[in-house]
């Protein structure tokens, strides 16, 4: 009997134990499944690949390189020595920060928030750490604020070299002209402007990646090749070469030091989500340092390029170099319309910027809309809206109010931005342990990822807080 038992038993467990064990494979079959559908909805087939990220990153990165400062902080503190610098800086601490952020939004898949919040999950830390997506995201929203002056302006500036308005004109003839625009005409093409940039990122980030990677970007190489070109016909080359690649350590201030460490900090958006957006976007297995890295020379290199025709430009008719806003609406205008064929070039140099600045303005919106979209469940539309209706107000206030775009740009950029790095350094690096971070970039040569890892862990951090802290003293005292 006790056998007989024995005999019920046995095939009665067998039964129970197949049946968890289809269950158990049935559950994570499920799971495993619904995450190749997020991560193939993340994926787009059609563009996936390394050259789409370098090239994305690096329409980007021209919008975001300072086009409208470098020129003149270059010749004026040192040429050359200016340029050592913020190769430097470039090289040994935002290229890491922006592996790092490529690295943490390819684990996660995620918005900024969601993207480090499984991070974390995964590395065992406390999830708060996601609220540095949030940071990002305010940050990237806020620098998008400020470049829309700029891109109104200059909009509003190739409209007149395009109706050739100022042939011949004199540099107080363009102050005018613009000084006559109406507030609300301003309004329209701000208007305008961000309808634009929305319509542009509504479809969603793989479509970014693409329009920002295979469209834009060619159109501003194309622009630059044809300013080149012109440049080199009627422009200073010789000037332009002693202004920008002489090497005059001598020239080299302390100021100058600074203002080349915070303009290589937000020459790659690192620390504004977008690697993060990027990352989550990417397909699996990218050699993210070698794509960084390719992305830090083409940039390095086409801002110089572009640096050079400003200044051969606007040396050949003896026009002082300044920066800001008064190189980009009066100095370009005025060099331009100067020279012979000069409006025609002189709108494609401006265009080529404004491009650049499109491309920015796009991925810098999408840190924001993705957080809403997945951290509050708020259908991409309307995010879109709420994203558009803040970037046109607080676009507005810049521009009537100068002080407050002032006031602004002088904390966010050299306080928060390399804050916000070293944070998310801070994260990547020691929060997350390296088994992760290397699995995730297995594709990269040992001597490759270990390099970054010794950089991104000792050298980034410190020279971020520490440039924050200097930059808050300099405003406080």
């Amino acid at each position: 009997m006790v056998l007989s038992d024995g005999f019920l038993v046995l095939p009665l467990l067998i039964a129970v134990l197949y049946a968890s064990v289809e269950t158990v494979s049935d559950v994570y079959s499920r799971k495993n499944y619904q995450r190749k559908i997020d991560v193939d909805s993340n994926v787009q087939q059609p563009w996936r690949g390394q050259t789409t990220l370098i090239f994305a990153l690096l329409a980007v990165s021209l919008g975001l390189g300072n086009v409208l400062r470098l020129p003149y902080v270059i010749g004026e503190q040192g040429g050359g020595a200016f340029l050592l610098v913020y190769v430097a800086v470039l090289t040994l601490v935002v290229s890491p920060v922006l592996i790092a952020e490529l690295t943490l939004g390819s684990l996660g898949r995620s918005s900024p928030m969601g993207s480090i919040q499984w991070v974390a999950s995964l590395a065992g830390r406390d999830t708060r750490w996601r609220w540095i997506g949030a940071l990002q995201a305010i940050l990237a929203l806020s620098i998008a604020s400020l470049m829309m002056v700029p891109a109104v302006l200059g909009a509003e500036a190739s409209f007149y070299l395009y109706r050739g308005d100022w042939d011949a004109a004199s540099a107080n003839d363009i102050i005018d002209t613009l000084s006559g625009i109406d507030s609300a005409d301003h309004l329209r093409v701000l208007g305008v402007l961000v309808a634009l940039v929305i319509v542009a990122a509504l479809p969603g980030p793989q479509v970014v990646l693409f329009l920002a990677g295979w469209v834009i970007l060619p159109l501003i190489l194309l622009m630059m090749y044809a300013g080149l070109g012109f440049a080199f016909d009627v422009g200073d080359i010789a000037a332009a070469n002693e202004w920008i690649f002489k090497y005059r350590p001598e020239q080299l201030t302390e100021a100058g030091i600074f203002s080349a460490a915070l303009a290589a900090l937000s020459s790659l958006g690192a620390g504004v989500g977008v690697g993060l957006v990027f990352g989550s976007r990417s397909p699996e297995g990218l050699p993210l340092v070698r794509s960084v890295i390719a992305v830090a020379i083409l940039d390095t290199a086409f801002m110089l390029v572009l640096a050079i025709i400003i200044v051969a430009v606007t040396a050949a008719v003896d026009v002082e170099m300044v920066q800001g806003l008064a190189l980009l609406v009066v100095s370009i205008p005025y060099a331009t319309a100067n020279l012979p064929t000069g409006e025609l070039f002189g709108l494609v140099i401006m265009m080529s910027i404004l491009l650049a600045t499109v491309a920015a303005l796009i991925a810098l919106i999408e840190p924001m809309v993705s957080i809403l979209r997945r951290e509050f469940d708020v259908p991409r539309l309307l995010a879109m809206m709420i994203v558009a209706l803040v970037l046109w107000v607080s676009g507005a206030l810049m521009m009537s109010e100068p002080l407050a775009r002032q006031t602004i740009d002088t904390w966010l950029v050299p306080v928060l931005v390399p804050f916000v790095l070293g944070v998310t350094a801070l994260f990547a690096v020691w929060r997350v342990p390296r088994p992760i971070l290397r699995g995730e970039k297995y594709r990269e040569p040992f001597a490759v990822f270990y390099v970054w890892y010794v950089i991104a862990r000792w050298l980034t951090p410190v020279f971020c807080f520490t440039l924050s802290v200097l930059a808050l003293l300099r405003l406080v005292l």
